[in-house]
Formats: structure tokens, C-alpha cells, sequence
């Protein structure tokens, strides 16, 4: 049916109404034994007919009789009898008050506020004594933020925890606001403490509710603290970090206890400045950020190093940790849901009152975690057996396997051994596991890999190991080169994969002009991440590059720098980022084994890849952060999320100047030990050539991984989208089946990376003589 213009223009008019009540929250309340109030009422019950109205004030009194005599069971007649006692021959129009709501237009006769005190609060007893009650009464506390702070509100106020609540928030209520805080769609657009306001006085009438409509500001921080006396406690469940900052600097200054709720795993924070005016701010969590900067930030990048501390990022559950992840991909903000939010207000309510009784004195950040706390009985798993890496008694096995026999070359003093080998672990390794083990002996210098710190799931059948091995030995070389010393050496493959090559020493020898120039760049070489400039190289360049590994017998360096292309090899490098997260072997070798997470760990380990290192930005170090949880990473991947892993390599491939990729011709051990030789001349080349270079070899294993080995964690459905994705990789660079894929990598000029990975001190790599050593 089509309304009327007629019925269009009565609709106007009440919204025009409903408009000018839209920040009306105070009840009207009328005391007919006043004669004014008489006249008042009467007034507006004449002005507007349509009022509904609500008596049921006998009922109230009734109930007021049973409460005041709590031992006495009454009957029906005694109790009519004494409720008109209780009357005194009184009007009943007269008896207590009305309440008038402008909002709802609804008139409501209830008990005068001490009578009704008694009611409300009758089922509370004992659990909070009359005494206590009253001592409540003249407790004033403030609730900043009123999405959370919502629910606290509505329970401090049915429990009538207080005597005066100031409450704080600056937006309206949205319609996606529904989903946590209980209210009707017809309060859409209107401010959040009107709302929570009126709430409140459809409850209770009486309490003292003070709003500050426009949130809490540098300008009216002061008068929400102390304006009508001092808070007794502030209650912190607003968005913005600045304002959490300042409000608790304030707070520390005036001696009120703070109380923060966050409805993620009910995390709680209490800070009793009352009894500690000294107690550093969230716990000392933000100690040494400057949070005055925060206002003036702009993106959520710049202010994440804000955030994190605040938030606790490690500490959240891990599905807020995947949402987190999700947030301006998948969904727009922090998700909230209304049994957090109604347990965490409960939860606040009952601290609120413990604190304000003087019955507890605690400060800390404390966690009720539903999920840790009731759960089911966990499914017993089979403990996964470590399998001991055989160690290898060196001095032993060389004599087994006769390969220190010869004698031949020259000895070495033990300080020129000790420059070789550093230079040799300057090599680049996966994950920085530095997988070598140098033993000196009889004049031979012998090449172990050491097992202990190889063989992940990204180093099937030990090629990215080899890779590394292949460029130390490349180190090597050139550094004996400038050293003038002449290496007569030879790869093992019949010992491999534990033996893996042996060299000899001897002089003069004279380096050419390449050797000293690669060598020159041992120092400089390293992994960086940044995006880069996207300049187009210099085909001069690329030609120098490819002549750096000519002298290895089938190596081939392809390169690709069609923007297209390189944006579709971005996708594949994303999609091999996310499977390694995905397979649970894969992402704890990353968390546990790879990454360090802290400066003080990397420096204790001397290995691995610190995540100081990685040229990420905050918003990318965080979510890192995040994916340490596997039960975070379990979730992305059943809502197909993650993309944001998949973002941040695109960026750097549509980034680069050229995507290069070094094949041999067929896929063999030695091959990918040669493969790391050449790795490490053509990087050593890039730098000098004052090139920028990240690896990017993750695709790879998966490639071989799907192709090579069975026992690879990958599904059918896994195994299919690789071998999809690795045929649109060869195509894009034009090579046939069978070929080694040795080492992908990105070309593009750039700042050098300010912090390196560290190696461990040479003397850990190196061992000596014909003693027993065992690694």
C-alpha cells in the first residue's frame, strides 16, 4: 500500500518529534503530594492525550511489605490488609512518585527512591550486605566507552553499584553496533550515552547519571574525573589509545583505580593507583613509548607500536589472532560478540564492587578464558618421537672411509684457518641454520653437513642445504684467493649426504680481478626485503650477471621483467608463503626453528633469522607475530583467509627490477651443491653491480616437495593446486620439465638492509685434529 501525502506529512512531524527528544535521557519524576507537581502532570497528561500509563503501585507495596518483613509469611488477606495500612487512608494517585520517560512517552507510578532502593536491592542481599549497599551508594565511578562499557553500566546499575556514573563515549549507535549491545533498532542514530542513559533510567530512575556526549577530550578529562568529587574508580573500555594513556597518567596523579576489561579471553587489567601512586602505567607494558604522539598519527601502520602493548597482541585468543590478520581484507574492524561482551561486563561490575568495598587489592592483567577454562577433555595424541641425529665420530669416519690418507698440500696456521672459515659462514643459508660442520685435519680441510640443524620441512632430501654449502665453499675459494692461496678441493658425492667436499692448500696463487672483486663483497652480501625501486635494469647488467656463473657447466640465469609476469610470479610467492603456514610441520620449523623473536634470542642462539631483520613495517611484524599461533593459523585456513601474506609479496615482485631464476639441467645433490656455488657469485656480483637481492626459494621446495617426495603433509587437493601453480611458473619463464630449480630471487636497487643475521662464532663450526669429535 502507498502512503498518502497526507499520512507522509504525519510521519514527518513525529520524526521531527522524535528528533528534538534525540539527546533527552533524564526522566521527568512527579511527587503528587506537591502541589506544583500536581499541576505539572496534569498539564501534560492534557497536552498529550496519547501517553501511555503504567500503575501498578500496589503491587510494588505489596512487595515493599514482604521485603521490610522478610521473616513474616503473610496471606493473601493479610497482606491486602496491611498494604492498605500501609496506604493511611492516602490517595493512592499520592503514594511514592511517577515517572514520566519523554522517549517513550510512557507515565509509571512506582515507590518513592527509598522504598524502591529496598525492592531493587532486596535480591541482592547478602551477597552484598545493606551495609555495603549503602556504602555504594556513594561511590562515584566512570565508564569511558560504551560499546564494552554498555554492559558494565547496565550491570553496575541492576546491582546499584554506585551513586553517580559518568559515562563517556562520542559516537552514535550503528546499526553494525547490534550484534554486542542490547538495544532496539529505533535507538539507530542515536548517541550511545543517551542510549545507555535512558537504559539506565528504565531501570532505575533515581540513580545519578552524568554524559559526556562528546567523548573524553584533552579539554574535559579533568572535569570527568573530579566535577562533583573525585571518581572512586574509572572504568577504561574506550577505543583510543591516546585517551587510555592520558586518563590513566591522570588518574595515577589523583590516586583512582583503574579497571580495564577487553571482551577478548575476558583479559582484565587493574591498576590501583590508589595504593601504589607509583605503579607504572598498563603494567609498565607502554613504558617508553611516547603516546602524545599518537593523536597526530595517521595510519594504522605508524600507530601499531602503540597498539601492540596496550592490546597485548601474543596474549589474544588465537581467533581474534586470525581476525586481527583479517582486518581490511576480510572484515573491517576488531570483531566483538555479545557473550564476551555481557560476560566481561558482569565480570567488571563484580571487580568494581570488590575494589570499591575495600575487598580486593590487587594490581595486574589477569585472563578468565572461557576456552581454557571449560572445554572439553583434550583427544590424546600420540607423542611424536624425536629420532636422535646419528652423530658422527669424525675422526672415525674419515679413517673408515679413507679420506684422510693423502697428506698431500700445505699446513695452515690456525689464524689464516680461523679467517677462511669466517668468511666461509658468511654464506646465506634457509633460515640462517648455517648447516656446516669444518673439520682440520692432516693438512685437509673436510666439509660435514651437520644434520642437527638440517632437514626441515623446507629442506627435503637436504638441496636448500646444499645450496648454503655450495656458496660457503664459494666463500671460501675466493677468500684463499686474495689470500694467495692455491685450494686444490673436490666434492664427495659418494659420502653425502655427510661428507660433502674436501680441500687442500697450497701457494702461491694469484686472484684474478673477478675473484678479488666478489671477494671484496663477501661483507656487503645479505638478504634484503625492502620493496625496492622498480627500475628497469640495464640489459649491460643482466649480461654481467649471467657471465658470473658461465664457469658452471649448465647453469642458466632467466630473467623476467615484464611487469605482468612479475606480478603473477608475486601470486605464486604468496601462495607458497601461505601453504608453508598452513602444513603444521612447516610453520612450527618457521616458529620454532627459523625465526627469533626477540634481539636477546638471536644473540643467545647466534642463528636463525631475527625478526628486527626482516625490513617489515609494524603492521606486517605484528601479524607475523600473530601467526605463532597455529590454532590462529587453523582458522585462516578454514575461512580461506591469509591474504595479507599473500599482499606483502606481490608488493615486493611488482616492486623489483627483474625476478631472476638460476636452473641447472637436471635435479641431483651435486647439482644444488654446484647450484649454491653459483648462487653465491651471481649475488656477490648483483651487490657489487650495486643490486639489491631476495631470495625467494619457498616456491621451489614446494615444487620439488610435490614432485619428489611422498611423505610431504601436502592433500590431494594441495598437491593439485601446486602442480597448477608450477606449470604456470615454467611457462612464465619459458623452461621444460626436469629442469634443477635452484634459486629464485628478486633484483632491485635499494638501501642496504641495516641489520644483518648473525652467524655463530667460527670456533662452533670448526674442529680440530685427531681427537675423537662428535657432532
Amino acid at each position: 500500500m502507498q502512503p498518502t501525502a497526507h499520512s507522509m506529512q504525519i510521519l514527518k512531524k513525529s520524526a521531527d518529534h522524535t528528533n528534538k527528544l534525540n539527546n533527552v535521557y533524564k526522566p521527568v519524576i512527579f511527587d503528587l503530594k506537591k502541589p506544583d507537581h500536581q499541576k505539572e502532570l496534569s498539564d501534560l497528561l492534557e497536552k498529550k492525550t496519547h501517553i501511555q500509563v503504567f500503575d501498578y503501585i500496589e503491587s510494588q507495596v505489596k512487595e515493599f511489605i514482604k521485603c521490610s518483613n522478610p521473616s513474616v509469611i503473610y496471606s493473601p488477606e493479610q497482606l491486602d490488609q496491611i498494604t492498605k495500612a500501609q496506604f493511611n487512608e492516602q490517595n493512592p494517585d499520592e503514594y511514592g512518585v511517577w515517572v514520566y520517560y519523554p522517549w517513550l512517552e510512557k507515565l509509571v507510578h512506582i515507590l518513592d527512591e527509598k522504598e524502591y532502593a529496598v525492592v531493587r536491592t532486596n535480591r541482592n542481599k547478602h551477597k552484598i550486605t545493606a551495609e555495603e549497599q549503602e556504602l555504594l551508594s556513594r561511590k562515584k565511578i566512570g565508564v569511558m566507552g560504551l560499546s564494552v562499557g554498555q554492559s558494565v553500566s547496565m550491570s553496575l546499575a541492576m546491582e546499584r553499584g554506585f551513586g553517580e556514573l559518568r559515562i563517556a563515549d562520542f559516537d552514535e549507535l550503528d546499526l553494525s553496533n547490534l550484534n554486542r549491545i542490547r538495544s532496539g533498532v529505533h535507538n539507530l542514530k542515536i548517541k550511545k550515552t543517551v542510549v545507555v542513559a535512558r537504559e539506565i533510567a528504565e531501570i532505575d530512575p533515581f540513580l545519578n547519571i552524568v554524559c559526556f556526549h562528546e567523548g573524553i577530550t584533552e579539554e574535559n578529562l579533568d572535569q570527568f574525573l573530579t566535577e562533583g568529587g573525585t571518581l572512586d574508580l574509572l572504568i577504561d573500555e574506550c577505543d583510543s589509545f591516546d585517551v587510555k594513556i592520558s586518563a590513566r597518567e591522570k588518574a595515577k596523579q589523583l590516586g583512582i583505580p583503574v579497571l580495564m576489561e577487553g571482551s577478548d579471553r575476558c583479559t582484565i587489567d587493574i591498576e590501583r593507583f590508589d595504593l601504589e601512586p607509583e605503579r607504572p602505567l598498563l603494567h609498565g607494558f607502554v613504558k617508553g613509548v611516547n603516546m602524545t604522539e599518537f593523536k597526530n598519527l595517521k595510519t594504522l601502520d605508524e600507530r601499531l607500536p602503540y597498539i601492540a602493548p596496550v592490546t597485548g597482541i601474543e596474549t589474544l585468543s588465537p581467533r581474534m589472532k586470525a581476525s586481527a590478520v583479517e582486518i581490511m581484507t576480510s572484515i573491517s574492524t576488531w570483531p566483538q560478540l555479545a557473550s564476551a561482551v555481557n560476560y566481561g561486563g558482569g565480570v567488571t561490575s563484580d571487580l568494581s564492587r570488590r575494589i570499591l568495598l575495600d575487598q580486593l587489592h590487587v594490581s595486574g592483567r589477569f585472563f578468565l578464558d572461557m576456552d581454557e577454562l571449560i572445554c572439553d577433555t583434550p583427544k590424546q595424541v600420540q607423542e611424536s618421537v624425536v629420532v636422535e641425529t646419528d652423530k658422527i665420530d669424525i675422526a672415525a669416519y674419515l679413517k673408515a672411509n679413507a679420506l684422510n690418507q693423502d697428506g698431500s698440500g700445505t699446513d695452515i696456521p690456525l689464524n689464516l684457518l680461523e679467517n677462511l672459515i669466517n668468511v666461509a659462514n658468511q654464506a646465506p643459508s634457509g633460515g640462517n641454520n648455517q648447516p656446516w660442520k669444518w673439520h682440520y685435519e692432516n693438512k685437509t680441510l673436510h666439509l660435514f653437513l651437520n644434520k642437527e640443524v638440517s632437514g626441515a620441512y623446507l629442506d627435503p632430501d637436504y638441496i636448500s642445504s646444499y645450496l648454503s654449502l655450495g656458496a660457503a665453499i664459494e666463500n671460501l675459494l675466493l677468500q684463499a684467493a686474495v689470500l694467495e692461496l692455491d685450494v686444490q678441493w673436490k666434492f664427495t658425492p659418494e659420502f653425502l649426504p655427510d661428507h660433502v667436499a674436501l680441500f687442500r692448500f697450497a701457494g702461491p696463487y694469484r686472484a684474478s680481478q673477478e675473484e678479488k672483486l666478489l671477494a671484496a663483497q663477501i661483507e656487503n652480501r645479505h638478504t634484503n626485503r625492502k620493496a625496492g625501486t622498480p627500475d628497469v635494469p640495464q640489459t649491460h647488467d643482466l649480461d654481467q650477471l649471467g657471465k658470473a656463473i658461465e664457469e658452471i657447466p649448465g647453469a642458466a640465469i632467466h630473467w623476467i621483467t615484464d611487469p605482468e609476469k612479475m606480478k603473477q610470479l608475486g601470486l605464486i610467492a604468496g601462495e607458497a608463503d601461505l601453504f608453508r603456514m598452513f602444513i603444521p610441520q612447516a610453520h612450527q620449523d618457521f616458529i620454532t626453528k627459523e625465526m627469533r623473536w626477540t634481539v636477546e634470542e638471536t644473540e643467545s642462539t647466534g642463528d636463525g633469522i631475527g625478526i628486527h631483520s626482516l625490513d617489515l613495517s609494524n603492521n606486517n611484524q605484528i601479524g607475523l607475530r600473530l601467526m605463532k599461533d597455529f590454532k590462529a593459523i587453523q582458522l585462516l585456513k578454514q575461512i580461506e583467509g591469509g591474504s595479507i601474506f599473500k599482499r606483502l609479496p606481490l608488493s615486493q615482485f611488482q616492486q623489483s627490477s627483474a625476478i631472476g631464476l638460476l636452473t641447472l639441467p637436471e635435479i641431483s645433490s651435486l647439482n644444488f651443491l654446484k647450484g649454491g656455488i653459483a648462487s653465491e657469485k651471481l649475488w656477490l656480483k648483483a651487490t657489487a653491480s650495486g643490486y639489491q637481492v631476495h631470495p625467494v626459494n619457498v616456491p621451489l621446495i614446494f615444487f620439488y616437495k610435490s614432485d619428489f617426495e611422498k611423505e610431504n603433509q601436502l592433500s590431494p587437493q594441495e598437491k593439485i593446486k601446486i602442480s597448477k601453480i608450477h606449470q604456470d611458473f615454467k611457462e612464465i619463464f619459458g623452461i621444460t620439465d626436469n629442469i634443477a630449480e635452484i634459486f629464485l630471487f628478486r633484483l632491485f636497487k635499494a638501501q642496504p638492509s641495516p641489520v644483518r643475521t648473525i652467524r655463530k662464532p667460527f670456533i662452533k663450526t670448526l674442529s680440530i685434529g685427531t681427537a675423537k669429535t662428535e657432532y
